[in-house]
């Protein structure tokens, strides 16, 4: 609600009398939304048609616990009971691989997330490329030979060890620090900044990456909002504009979906925060988003239309924008293998077909 400011709803301030964004600071997208002033960046990809917002948007699965619900999202579920695998794996599972390359499913992370597992590629889980590999007196020592010669099958661990040397070398090959940022893009020298300028340089490089995961943290903003999502929404915006800028017209061939696994309480807390809630809102870039909208089938604020009279209600479940995106822009999906306990609607026109 401080991110795409609903500042035409009349019980906006008042559920946020202290930490709302005032109506005059706010980049205006109509009569009713506008955008926090850190987000001002995204403003030239939103008019260029390369950025759709989605308001009021989540999954009802009811936990206010973040690790709970981060797993339930990642799982694309609702319910614990669900399949333990991922709702991107299961996908990637059911489509036929464009390579047998060990890049094919990467994370930059340290540990691969859930959203990814259940693939039948074993997905790399990478914190920072330029650390990932050998040095070359090591590689010049046949130390990597003889390791690959360890893990052969049947070995325990040998398909994690395989596709990790497998990919070392890939990785020496794609010589990825010859690859820097272009079109004078700068990104941010943040944690998020640098993951997507990694990312940048998976994209262009020779490598055949299909799907990249990572995850930016502290957005849990319980107290002093104003001032840390001030902080928060700056790097997201500069971050995304410089991978918008860096790719180019590559852009074309590039879907970025961003979201959390849960929204904030509409009232702010007596520090000045906003507690743990339900809907939030999403965000997709790139050149098959059908841009320059606001997707949103809005509740209103009025106490009476929150959900347990606290949340903003959800609205457009976030399954509907995962289905469209893997039917429209991944190569067309199982929904009832891939969200086994939604029932739709699959499409709320955000993505154009290839």
């Amino acid at each position: 609600l401080n991110a795409l400011v609903p500042f035409g709803d009349a019980d906006y301030i008042s559920h946020r009398p202290t930490i709302h964004v005032p109506e005059a600071s706010l980049t205006k997208l109509d009569t009713f939304y506008g955008l926090h002033p850190a987000l001002t960046p995204l403003k030239p990809l939103y008019d260029a048609g390369d950025l759709a917002l989605v308001h009021a948007t989540g999954m009802p699965h009811g936990s206010r616990s973040h690790f709970s619900a981060q797993g339930l999202v990642e799982r694309g579920v609702t319910d614990k009971a669900g399949p333990d695998t991922g709702w991107l794996g299961r996908h990637m599972a059911n489509t036929t691989p464009a390579s047998n390359s060990a890049f094919r499913l990467v994370a930059i992370s340290g540990n691969v997330p859930v959203s990814l597992t259940g693939a039948n590629d074993e997905p790399l889980a990478i914190s920072n490329l330029s650390e990932f590999g050998f040095d070359q007196d090591i590689i010049d020592s046949g130390y990597p030979e003889v390791l690959a010669d360890l893990y052969r099958s049947p070995v325990p661990f040998f398909g994690t060890a395989g596709a990790a040397l497998s990919a070392i070398k890939e990785l020496q090959g794609a010589n990825l620090s010859a690859i820097t940022p272009a079109n004078g893009a700068v990104y941010p020298d943040t944690p998020l900044g640098n993951k997507l300028k990694q990312v940048g340089q998976l994209v262009k490089s020779t490598l055949p990456v299909e799907v990249v995961c990572l995850d930016s943290d502290d957005w849990d903003h319980h107290e002093r909002l104003p001032e840390f999502i001030q902080q928060s929404l700056e790097d997201l915006a500069k971050s995304l504009n410089a991978f918008y800028t860096d790719m180019g017209t590559g852009m074309q061939r590039i879907t970025v979906l961003v979201h959390s696994e849960f929204g904030r309480r509409v009232a702010e807390n007596a520090s000045q925060g906003a507690d743990h809630g339900t809907a939030g809102v999403a965000y997709l870039m790139g050149g098959g988003v059908n841009g320059a909208q606001i997707v949103s089938d809005w509740p209103g604020l009025d106490i009476a239309n929150l959900e347990m009279g606290e949340d903003l209600k959800i609205t457009t479940d976030l399954r509907t924008l995962l289905s469209e995106m893997l039917i429209k822009r991944l190569g067309g999906t199982d929904v009832s293998t891939v969200f086994p306990d939604f029932s739709g609607p699959t499409s709320a026109n955000l993505f154009l077909s290839k």
